[in-house]
């Protein structure tokens, strides 16, 4: 059987998969330089492995007790040229060399530490690296509005100013939920502060749906869910964001790239693939882009016992309807079919946003859910575990499945 490049990092994914040898190196690092008391119990909350490029791994770690702390251990297969007094740097024969980063020491969000410093008791939700940091705050206080107390704010840390943005649609987002143009309700916007480069919001009412959604009642949930969501495509907004077919086909091109750098036998489905999905898109009609939420998955949705809840709004655009649905669906997709009526599920969402929305193009759905299996792919590529190019088969092979359809 051909080699692939993938094959020559297999052992190293899953020695690394196993946790034993970061946790070790963590334990060691924390004894040398006092940062953490050793009988801290940590957990991976992410890992990514970069396909090549330097560093080779990233890995996050937060603590399970309180007080809660993160560090980022990235992998090199040689020694890092430089790192700042919150890093440290151990070697491991014959992984390569750890450096470990103390959080909130991060060059790319600056403004992080400052930020974590205001007043209440922060907890970090999501921490991507140089990219954003999402803190939800209790007590303390804020630039909130003068219509009541807002119990729990969340912050978003970013490295640059998109936040601005994203805080100017949120002000529209919520006058349009409270007047009732959307069927859910959005976060609070409070402030965008500059000097921070730090997004506050409010927090949205009720629970997670995901439980709900994938038991017996799920099929009417999702009824419910879709018409929700297909009232934001009739709401007098105008996001700033464009995303199109031509812009999905262009993401999908790269990471096409990227996949086909370490698995060529995939090549030729890869590149067919990506005929057939340029081909729907060029007949389509730019013309019928509309507000969207960009990402409106399972786990988006909140709801307390009268109203839905939908969060996450930094992927909202004009774009086509078909990209919400496709990407509710693709989800949906990845869960156990044999615990949960997937299909059921994912026929009532697409009949609720058609009862509000209108038809949907069939076929520009089916290229959307092909994108995200490309997207699934790619991220299985990057996952740090031994069976990854099982993982990226399957995705392709699901992928040529809907693309057969187009």
């Amino acid at each position: 059987m051909q080699r692939q490049p993938y094959d020559h990092y297999r052992n190293l994914l899953a020695t690394l998969a196993s946790d034993t040898i970061p946790l070790d190196v963590l334990a060691e690092v924390g004894q040398r330089y006092g940062w953490w008391q050793p009988q801290r119990v940590w957990q991976r909350t992410y890992g990514r492995f970069q396909l090549g490029d330097e560093p080779l791994v990233t890995l996050i770690y937060e603590t399970l007790d309180l007080p809660q702390q993160l560090c980022v251990i990235n992998l090199y297969t040689a020694f890092p040229n430089a790192f700042a007094l919150c890093q440290a740097v151990a070697h491991h024969d014959p992984l390569g060399w750890f450096c470990v980063t103390r959080f909130p020491y991060d060059p790319l969000l600056p403004t992080l530490p400052t930020a974590l410093a205001l007043p209440g008791q922060p907890k970090v939700l999501r921490y991507r690296p140089g990219k954003r940091c999402t803190i939800r705050f209790v007590g303390g206080s804020a630039d909130a509005p003068n219509d009541g107390p807002i119990p729990a704010r969340f912050a978003k840390v970013f490295s640059d100013d998109r936040g601005a943005a994203i805080y100017r649609e949120s002000q529209a987002l919520w006058a349009a939920s409270q007047a009732g143009v959307l069927d859910f309700a959005v976060a609070r916007p409070i402030s965008w502060q500059e000097g921070l480069q730090t997004l506050w919001q409010g927090a949205v009412p009720g629970a997670p749906v995901v439980d709900r959604l994938l038991s017996a009642e799920g099929p009417a949930l999702a009824e419910r869910l879709g018409r929700a969501a297909a009232s934001l495509t009739h709401a007098d907004l105008q996001p700033q964001q464009r995303t199109d077919g031509r812009k999905q086909q262009k993401r999908s091109t790269k990471y096409v790239e990227r996949l086909c750098t370490f698995f060529p036998t995939l090549t030729p489905a890869l590149e067919w693939l990506l005929d057939r999905l340029t081909a729907v898109h060029t007949e389509s009609d730019p013309t019928r882009l509309r507000p969207i939420h960009g990402a409106p998955h399972p786990h988006q949705w909140l709801n307390d016992g009268t109203r839905l809840g939908l969060v996450d709004f930094d992927g909202f655009a004009l774009g086509d309807p078909e990209l919400d649905v496709a990407t509710f669906m693709a989800e949906m997709d990845f869960e156990d079919w044999e615990s949960a009526p997937v299909a059921a599920i994912n026929a009532r969402f697409q009949a609720g946003y058609e009862a509000v929305a209108g038809p949907l193009d069939e076929r520009l759905l089916n290229a959307y859910r092909t994108h995200k299996r490309l997207s699934k792919a790619l991220r299985n590529a990057y996952a740090v575990r031994a069976d990854n190019d099982m993982r990226v088969e399957r995705a392709v092979g699901q992928a040529l499945t809907l693309a057969m359809q187009l």
